[in-house]
This record gives C-alpha cells, sequence and structure tokens, in this order.
C-alpha cells in the first residue's frame, strides 16, 4: 500500500472518529412561533436565515447582502423530492462546472495516474474535464436526488450550531458521514457515501481498461470524500459564518 493509501485511510478514520461527537450536536428547539405560540419539535430542520431580533435585524441584513448570500440555501423547511431534483441540476452548473475544471487542471498539472490514460495538452484536459463533470453528474444525479428522495434524507449542508473552531472544524468533516433526514433527524448520510461510490464506479468504468482496477475507484472514492470534506469546511467557516451559534 503506498503513501497515498495510508493518508485516504488516515483521512476516513478521522472521520468515524469525529462522527460521533458530532452526531450530538442535533437541532435543539426552534422558539415559539408568533403566529401559534407553540413549540416546534426538537427535530425541526435549523432555520436559515435566522429569525433576527429588533435590535440586530439591520446588522444582520447588512451581512448577508454580499456576494457569499449567493452561497447560502434556505434551510426553513424540507425539499420536495422535485426540489431535490432542480438543486441537484443546479449544482451540476453551479459550482458544478469550475469545480470540475479546476480539478481537470489539478489532474493535468500533477499528471494524476488516475487520469493518465487520458493524455496531455487540449484534448487531454478536455477528456479529464469531461470525466470529472460526468462523475459529478451521476454523484449528484444519485446521491443528491434519487437516493436522498428514496432514503427521505437532506442533501443541503446544515451549518453547526455549536461554537468553538474545534467543535466547528469537527462538525464540518462529520458531514460526509453523518446528515438530516427531511424530518430533522441526524442519521448516517448513506444518500452521499452511496451516491459518490456510484459516481465514481461510472467514472472508472468509462476509463480506459488499464485504469479500471479496483484499487483505482477506492482512491477514486476516497479523493471524492475528502473533496466533499473540504467543501463543508469552507461552507462552515465561510458561507455561515454568520449563523447564530450556542
Amino acid at each position: 500500500m503506498n503513501h497515498s493509501h495510508w493518508k485516504l485511510l488516515g483521512i476516513a478514520g478521522l472521520m468515524v472518529v469525529l462522527a460521533p461527537a458530532a452526531w450530538a450536536q442535533g437541532p435543539s428547539a426552534v422558539a415559539p412561533s408568533p403566529d401559534t405560540g407553540a413549540t416546534a419539535s426538537s427535530n425541526a430542520l435549523p432555520e436559515w436565515p435566522p429569525r433576527p431580533n429588533a435590535q440586530t435585524e439591520q446588522k444582520k441584513e447588512e451581512k448577508d447582502t454580499g456576494v457569499l448570500a449567493k452561497f447560502r440555501e434556505d434551510l426553513s423547511k424540507p425539499l420536495t423530492p422535485g426540489g431535490k431534483a432542480k438543486r441537484a441540476f443546479i449544482q451540476m452548473l453551479f459550482p458544478g462546472i469550475p469545480a470540475t475544471a479546476a480539478a481537470a487542471g489539478i489532474s493535468m498539472a500533477s499528471d494524476s495516474r488516475l487520469d493518465r490514460d487520458y493524455g496531455m495538452g487540449g484534448d487531454g484536459f478536455v477528456r479529464r474535464w469531461g470525466s470529472a463533470f460526468g462523475t459529478n453528474a451521476v454523484d449528484l444525479f444519485m446521491g443528491d436526488f434519487v437516493l436522498a428522495s428514496a432514503l427521505h434524507q437532506d442533501p443541503r449542508y446544515h451549518p453547526s450550531k455549536k461554537k468553538g473552531f474545534g467543535n466547528r472544524l469537527g462538525y464540518a468533516i462529520s458531514r460526509a458521514v453523518v446528515t438530516y433526514s427531511d424530518s430533522g433527524k441526524q442519521e448516517f448520510n448513506a444518500s452521499d457515501v452511496f451516491g459518490t461510490m456510484i459516481g465514481t464506479g461510472a467514472s472508472t468504468a468509462w476509463h480506459h481498461e488499464s485504469d479500471r482496477r479496483v484499487e483505482f475507484w477506492a482512491e477514486r472514492f476516497g479523493w471524492a470524500e475528502l473533496t466533499s470534506v473540504g467543501f463543508n469546511v469552507v461552507k462552515e467557516f465561510i458561507f455561515y459564518r454568520n449563523y447564530p451559534r450556542q
């Protein structure tokens, strides 16, 4: 087993260790509704944008009108299967197109063994980009739409409700294997994990025969999960930096 395999196993182990602790960061009870006065269930989905109080309303609105506000999602209600399909398609285009183009560039610059059969130059870049885009599209369609709908899971990122760098970092990493159900309960993120397995499996299938070995699929899956963790950390500390935390 080479050095890259040990790194991937180490990352997977870290996610397994951190997941139980982050699992406990479930959503707390939502404040009484101004319309009914009733208190929502403790399993209610955390709300974003949060309901500001009178003293901070203008300040929060000013913070949330910048470019980063466009990257946040409305988490106030569950997604319907149609909503999950629409979201998956949008994600394929953005950030899908620029992100997979960047991945193709990194693959070419590093002469990754996983894509070496595509060659170099302009044609090599286009092949790598097409493969990365296709992998991401299959992953989103199967994971964020088909499996998320069938398993009643929420494909969106829900930020941590806890303060502290360590708590938030552990939570963001754990989201690769833990997610919310449509009813607000935390559970194993089967839709994302199996969706990634299917996406990287499809990618392995359309590579040249020399790059279809099981170890290549395992490495592609590991890098895909690591990329997912990276995006979660960015969402937690940048996109949702103003989320109300305890």
